[in-house]
């Protein structure tokens, strides 16, 4: 088709660069014809004299026609097709800048580059490109030249009508300005972002694209003085206007692009901190941002961007966010971005119901904040940095049901509290958690295991018997009928839970859960004493519990540690901790975690934490444990085999008490051993205890213990208890309750008090004995103090002792009375104050201790009662008496000085202060006598301007006010009291 154009007889090809319409306009002068006489040629029409149009939307047959008829090779125009579709905007008008020098150089040829927008500077002669011809005051080239006439190359080919003369200024003797440096950098940085673009870079190609959005926005922040970073550009230039308008700019000269361009590289260019100071420095940039997007954009363009520049803002705007949306944007990290929603929600998976503990240690404080909810509080704020939800309830109700939003605003609020930058940091570490956990294949699918794991049985009693005894740990009781698990084992099931899960006992959705406080707290107990050869034991378990589920993972992981370089958290990493301290304090004194925390300056869970790492032994039990007997048992059965048995008991006729002497292993062990192997036992010695009446009469009627009866004998205990068991007699019960003290009667001719007090009970004869010492005192709290112990001590044993006896033995203290016996109390002394009394008393008290009864007396009769007070020390430089200030007396002396221009009088501090009419007056009184007031009465006229007129003036006021020396006085006690106040008794 292309044979059907005809082809022109002279030839002119494009300069490099060349904007189409020039090589239309020079190919035209070729052939002295206008640039409008040449056009229907190419095909084109008349619109075509729009140079926007001709370069925009002229058609791709257009292209290669014009090729063909220039006598051009096919694809010579293309770069120029090319880069005028993908210059981006074009200049306000259809018009072009130029750089004079460069027209008079190539011969009036005009670059396209030079109709962008954003070109502003010709970087080869240095010079800030012109926007207008000064004589016809018009931009350059919006319309290829019409009528007959061809203008000189480089003139002004404006016209004001088709056929009128064109200006013909010449463009390329115009004075020039030479290009500031800050011009000539955004100019170079403008011409790499479009070489890198043509190169497929894909950030160049986003800047280029945000480069109008961001200008535009720019230049709607009012407080920039954008006329005089021109002016600063290039002097002397008139003012132009600068207002955007539906979102476009206005037509602006050189200088004020320029202007735009050189803050738009700052705000875009490759220097992220340097970008983020400028957002956040410019002047209304605070006070009209709209939420978290930029004020001025739409809602759809600011969704639509990338490049950096919406990061760049909302680390800018960070200081001002919410500490929600601080997580959600990741706006305290340079990984900022518009939520993608996607990521988080997956990101669940992967992070455990408890935080991690090594990262709980690190964020935790060493006080504020409810350890018990820290940790769950803590793993649900991963789930923040790039959600697409907004309220904190959307992240609580999918990950841990025992997490409330008014966890998670208060553990940021908390951290909020501490001192800056405390907050930064720590969004900083859950935003890098968060990327690192989105970027990063992390070991462990934590959701998979929340499914699979609680349908384990985890471990079952006969194994936990087995794996704690092989490495010398205490199983715990055996579970009862009908449990499946108790005690030891229950804890054992939660620490492989939480192990493998990271599961949060606190959450009762569990059977593991814990029930109680107490519950948790001997759960923490468990955990914290455990050894090290049992956690490793346990771990190695894990592993057997994974396997069976078909989970090829590790039982533990943490995000590294490097994930915090750089940032000051709150918290303290347990792997820093003292050891040597706390295996001091907690495994060889055998003290609490929290006093080794006391002791480091921590929080006790950091000690808890650390403790998990400690190398521990265990516990050196008993012989008579159970570790220790069933590693004996375990040994024994290599070598009390059947053989043995048959070799050494039955045939070589060795007793059992022989074979244990030789073996080492106890008669009890051997006997056993023997029966499980099938072997019969030969029978014992006939019994040595065979009359029942006179073991009835010895152990029942005269109340012998066991051992004194075995010890007349001369047998062993055990064989006394066997002989009860043989004849039926029933054996008191075990421990307190058979002792001497809980068996044996007094004489009935004692006193009955005595023998209430002593029989059946402990420590009858202390009780009584301290009673005789504290009624020799005017108070118990200072009968205590006198022997060393705590009131609460005495107050206990003496309700005993009444409980006891039946009677209330003494009138307790008040602060005005001292106590003293009752009657039968009286009576209780002087029983107890016999001799045959305190005979029998010394069988149960050491001598020592009665016989300084007199010295305790004499102690107590040095005692006052009521303790008189301290004497007030006088003023120094005041010429008034000092009161003892009370609570009354405080707010009296308050209310005098806040309304010291006032006339005041009783009733009106009485209804200012709340208070009793005679505590008022009493105390006005005591600072009228001590000199702090005045009073005088009320004069005729004011008494008589309040008389009513059916029932006259009534009675006349008192008015009271300081003396000076007594408000220096009362200036004085007020601000001393200002940080002690007096002790308030009761309610106003």
């Amino acid at each position: 088709m292309t044979g059907d154009w005809p082809t022109l007889p002279l030839r002119t090809a494009p300069v490099e660069g060349e904007s189409i319409d020039s090589w239309i306009e020079a190919l035209a002068r070729r052939h002295r014809l206008s640039a409008s006489q040449l056009l229907p040629a190419f095909g084109l029409s008349e619109r075509a004299r729009s140079v926007h149009r001709l370069i925009k939307v002229t058609p791709e047959e257009t292209w290669r026609r014009m090729e063909h008829v220039a006598g051009l090779p096919s694809g010579t125009l293309l770069p120029a097709q090319l880069a005028g579709q993908s210059m981006g905007m074009t200049l306000v008008g259809g018009g072009t800048r130029f750089c004079p020098r460069c027209l008079g150089e190539n011969g009036g040829r005009w670059l396209l580059v030079w109709r962008s927008n954003w070109a502003v500077a010709c970087r080869r002669h240095r010079l800030l490109l012109l926007d207008n011809c000064p004589v016809c005051t018009k931009t350059p080239r919006a319309f290829l030249p019409g009528g007959v006439t061809v203008p000189p190359p480089g003139a002004c080919s404006y016209q004001r009508l088709r056929y009128a003369p064109h200006c013909g200024t010449d463009l390329t003797s115009l004075p020039t300005t030479p290009a500031h440096p800050a011009v000539l950098a955004a100019q170079t940085w403008l011409d790499g972002l479009r070489e890198a673009a043509d190169r497929d870079d894909q950030d160049a190609a986003a800047t280029l694209g945000n480069l109008p959005i961001v200008a535009y926005w720019l230049m709607t922040h009012e407080g920039v003085d954008w006329q005089g970073r021109a002016a600063d550009l290039a002097s002397g230039r008139a003012p132009t206007e600068v207002t955007v308008v539906n979102g476009r700019l206005p037509r602006m000269d050189a200088a004020l692009i320029a202007s735009v361009l050189d803050l738009s590289r700052t705000v875009l260019g490759p220097d992220d901190d340097a970008a983020v100071t400028a957002i956040r420095n410019l002047p209304t940039s605070r006070s009209t941002r709209t939420g978290t997007m930029p004020t001025g954009l739409s809602w759809y363009r600011w969704q639509a961007m990338t490049g950096p520049f919406p990061s760049r803002f909302l680390r800018a705007i960070d200081p001002d966010l919410a500490a929600m949306d601080r997580l959600r944007f990741k706006s305290p990290t340079p990984q900022a971005a518009l939520p993608a929603g996607q990521a988080a929600a997956d990101r669940g998976r992967f992070i455990p119901h408890l935080i991690w503990p090594d990262w709980a240690g690190r964020l935790l404080p060493v006080a504020g904040f409810h350890t018990d909810l820290f940790r769950a509080t803590a793993a649900t704020c991963l789930l923040g940095p790039g959600t697409s939800e907004r309220t904190y309830r959307a992240l609580t109700n999918r990950f841990n049901d025992r997490v409330t939003p008014a966890h998670l605003s208060v553990l940021l609020q908390g951290f909020g509290d501490l001192p800056a930058p405390t907050l930064l940091h720590v969004l900083t570490l859950f935003c890098r958690i968060a990327t690192y956990l989105d970027t990063t294949d992390s070991p462990i699918d934590y959701q998979r295991r929340r499914v699979q794991v609680p349908t384990h049985p985890l471990i079952t009693w006969p194994r936990w018997r087995d794996l704690a005894l092989e490495i010398g740990s205490h199983p715990g009781d055996t579970p009862g009928k009908g449990r499946t698990s108790r005690g030891r084992l229950r804890h054992v099931q939660r620490h492989l839970l939480q192990l493998l899960t990271g599961a949060d006992l606190g959450d009762g959705g569990h059977h593991l859960s814990f029930t109680s406080p107490g519950d948790r707290g001997n759960y923490m107990t468990f955990t914290t004493r455990m050894a090290s050869p049992l956690r490793a034991a346990l771990a190695g378990h894990a592993e057997t519990i994974l396997a069976d589920l078909g989970i090829d993972e590790p039982v533990t992981w943490s995000p590294p540690a490097e994930l915090a370089d750089g940032l000051v958290l709150p918290g303290t990493d347990p792997a820093s901790l003292d050891t040597d301290t706390i295996r001091r304090i907690v495994v060889d004194e055998r003290r609490s975690v929290r006093e080794a925390a006391q002791a480091l300056g921590v929080n006790f869970e950091h000690v808890r934490f650390a403790l998990d790492h400690l190398d521990r032994p265990e516990r050196d039990w008993r012989p008579t444990a159970l570790p220790r007997t069933w590693q004996r048992q375990q040994e024994m059965a290599q070598v009390a085999t059947r053989d043995f048995f048959e070799r050494e008991y039955v045939q070589g006729r060795r007793n059992l008490n022989d074979l244990a002497a030789e073996t080492g292993y106890s008669r009890h062990l051997l006997a056993k051993a023997a029966r499980t192997n099938g072997i019969t036992l030969n029978k014992g010695k006939p019994h040595l205890v065979n009359d029942a009446v006179w073991l009835r009469d010895q152990y029942e009627r005269q109340r012998k213990s066991t051992g004194v009866i075995a010890e007349e004998l001369g047998i062993s205990q055990m064989t006394v208890n066997l002989a009860l068991h043989r004849f039926a007699i029933a054996p008191r019960p075990s421990g307190v309750h058979s002792s001497p003290q809980m068996i044996n009667r007094l004489d009935g001719r004692l006193a009955a008090d005595i023998r209430a007090a002593v029989e059946g009970s402990l420590q009858g004869w202390q009780r009584l004995h301290r009673f005789q010492i504290a009624m020799a005192f005017p108070t118990l709290k200072a009968a205590a103090a006198h022997l060393g112990i705590k009131p609460e001590t005495l107050v206990v044993q003496f309700q005993r002792l009444e409980q006891d006896i039946g009677a209330t033995l003494f009138h307790r203290a008040t602060p005005a009375t001292a106590q003293k016996p009752t009657e039968r109390g009286r009576r209780l002394l002087n029983h107890l104050a016999k001799n045959h009394i305190r005979s029998l008393m010394a069988k149960s008290i050491p001598n020592d201790d009665l016989s300084k009864l007199p010295e305790h007396q004499a102690a107590a009769a040095r005692q006052q009662f009521p303790r008189p007070r301290r004497p007030i020390s006088p003023f120094t430089e005041i010429p008034v008496a000092r009161l003892r200030i009370t609570t009354a007396l405080l707010d009296l002396l308050n209310d005098l000085m806040t309304h010291g221009d006032e006339q005041c009088y009783g009733a009106l501090l009485i209804t200012r202060l709340q208070r009793d009419a005679s505590s008022t007056y009493e105390q006005l009184h005591r600072l009228r006598t001590a000199g702090w007031i005045t009073s005088r009465i009320e004069d005729d006229d004011s008494w008589r301007s309040r008389a009513s007129p059916i029932r006259g003036p009534g009675r006349r006021r008192t008015y009271y006010q300081f003396t000076p020396a007594g408000r220096d006085a009362a200036i004085y006690e007020t601000a001393r009291l200002a940080a002690h106040p007096p002790r308030r008794q009761g309610k106003r």
